[in-house]
């Protein structure tokens, strides 16, 4: 096996709210560029109606076709039954449909290339699998969560998710294979796996700003990781009341992770593997949370330039005075710090940690691909404007110009900012996926693995739609608060509550 992948959202290729577009994303490219034929030597999973939980994309794109660019007073009355239809389709197919947890991946395929899942974190990787899958939407189910309802997603979305790409054939003899069973199954199958790309860790901090608060782990692996007492089938559950990793917490999982994967591939077949490991973004870059108000330099350690926060961080469609009419829909700019050092402090961690398994080989099998400094690099409001990041030579004249804006196109249907994020302000666009299969591509061709970084950028630009068919009714966003409030709601976070910050 020429290149296999496990991963978060970001390696499924998770855009706008959905899992996924996979055929978009940067493993996809690089098995490409690798000579791979996809839908053969490499495999991933596609999501019909356009995946879940929720797509943005096509929830506006039907909203677009319906009233056009702009929405009037009396089209207001019939938003939410357009936006109740398209949810309804997902709803149906992945609850009760062919896309339930019923029903087997279409073909007869047993296992895919790409093994990514959205929301997984770091010992997701080893904790998850069908089985408990399985436990957890019975669970939902059983609660009535399943039952139709009026702008409800999919039950039990993750799960759904994991257990479709964990045991696509649903064969009993998988129902126990996590991400690292997979790794496992082809590492000591004959011709085991040349390259490994992992990448995991995001998922221990990106909640914080999907939240817009910060829940830190005890500074306890035994609660954390190892907790005797709790039922495996319901250890995520209760995981899942933090969303930012104490430094030592995330130090004992990734350890656990790299001496599981560096078990696994010493007895793999393929002698010549290599593993290439990307560093955690700083998720406060991410434009679902904007930064408003006024900002401060501030000097990082080890930085040549001085960053730039700003006084408030809240969801994309709001300002200063969204934060405080509500009181709620903030980080400050002491809690953007706060994230961002540690999760310096985690790629610092993942550094240490592959420089002392690289010294336990004859040589170097571990590889940093450091995308936490490319995207501090391309990074627009951080860097003032002044982006840092030396581009592929196709983006020299590409018009429009991209950036890490939060994206907007206007009436007319020209991009006005953005392109490298999809819709929900987390996830890459294909562009932005297109950027990461390049940051791969280049220590692949140090270690040896590729002969260049070459992408078909032509075809990547065209095939990000947001970029070559811009919708035209993204105003509604900043014009219509009550809209924005609604499509945030898909979040799982009620941007309703009142609690205003006083001066």
């Amino acid at each position: 096996m020429r290149l296999f992948t496990i991963g978060d959202s970001v390696s499924q290729g998770f855009m706008s709210l959905a899992a996924a577009r996979t055929d978009l994303c940067f493993s996809t490219l690089i098995a490409r560029s690798m000579g791979q034929t996809v839908g053969t030597q490499y495999l991933y999973p596609e999501w019909l109606v356009g995946g879940l939980p929720a797509n943005i994309e096509k929830i506006l794109r039907r909203l677009e076709k319906k009233y056009g660019s702009d929405i009037n007073a009396l089209d207001w009355l019939t938003i939410l039954p357009t936006l109740e239809s398209v949810l309804d389709e997902t709803e149906d197919f992945f609850e009760r449909g062919a896309g339930s947890a019923e029903h087997s991946y279409p073909g007869g395929i047993e296992f895919f290339h790409n093994v990514a899942i959205q929301g997984f974190d770091i010992a997701d990787s080893w904790m998850i699998t069908p089985n408990i899958c399985k436990y957890q939407i019975k669970l939902s189910n059983d609660k009535g969560d399943g039952k139709p309802g009026f702008l409800t997603l999919p039950n039990a979305a993750f799960y759904r998710i994991a257990l479709k790409v964990l045991n696509p054939s649903l064969n009993p003899l998988f129902n126990d294979y996590s991400q690292l069973d997979w790794l496992k199954h082809h590492a000591t199958a004959p011709g085991g796996v040349e390259n490994l790309i992992l990448w995991l860790g995001a998922n221990n901090a990106l909640g914080t700003v999907i939240g817009l608060e910060i829940n830190q782990t005890p500074n306890d692996p035994n609660q954390t990781l190892n907790n005797p007492s709790q039922d495996p089938k319901s250890f995520r559950e209760v995981r899942e009341q933090w969303n930012l990793w104490h430094p030592k917490d995330f130090e004992a999982e990734y350890r656990e992770l790299l001496n599981r994967v560096d078990g696994i591939m010493q007895n793999n077949t393929n002698p010549n593997w290599n593993v290439f490991i990307g560093t955690v973004p700083l998720v406060t870059i991410a434009p679902l949370a904007k930064g408003v108000g006024s900002t401060t330099e501030i000097d990082v350690p080890g930085e040549d330039k001085p960053s730039i926060y700003y006084k408030y961080y809240t969801y994309f469609p709001f300002e200063e005075d969204t934060v405080r009419e509500t009181g709620t829909l903030y980080l400050t700019l002491q809690d953007a710090l706060y994230i961002d050092d540690c999760i310096r402090t985690y790629n610092e961690i993942i550094k240490e940690l592959v420089k002392t398994k690289n010294s336990q080989h004859s040589q170097p099998r571990y590889h940093i691909v450091d995308l936490a400094n490319a995207l501090q690099q391309i990074a627009f409001k951080r860097n003032a404007g002044q982006v840092q990041y030396e581009f592929p030579e196709e983006f020299k004249f590409a018009y429009p110009q991209v950036n890490t804006k939060y994206y907007h196109a206007d009436t007319t249907g020209r991009l006005r900012q953005g392109g490298l994020f999809s819709l929900d302000g987390i996830h890459p666009s294909a562009i932005g996926q297109g950027l990461i299969a390049y940051e791969f591509l280049k220590k692949m061709k140090d270690v040896g693995v590729v002969n260049n970084t070459q992408l078909d950028w032509k075809s990547i630009f065209s095939s990000d739609q947001l970029y070559s068919q811009p919708i035209t009714l993204m105003h509604e966003f900043y014009d219509n608060k009550e809209f924005a409030e609604t499509i945030i709601k898909l979040f799982g976070r009620n941007p309703l509550g009142r609690n205003p910050v006083k001066n």
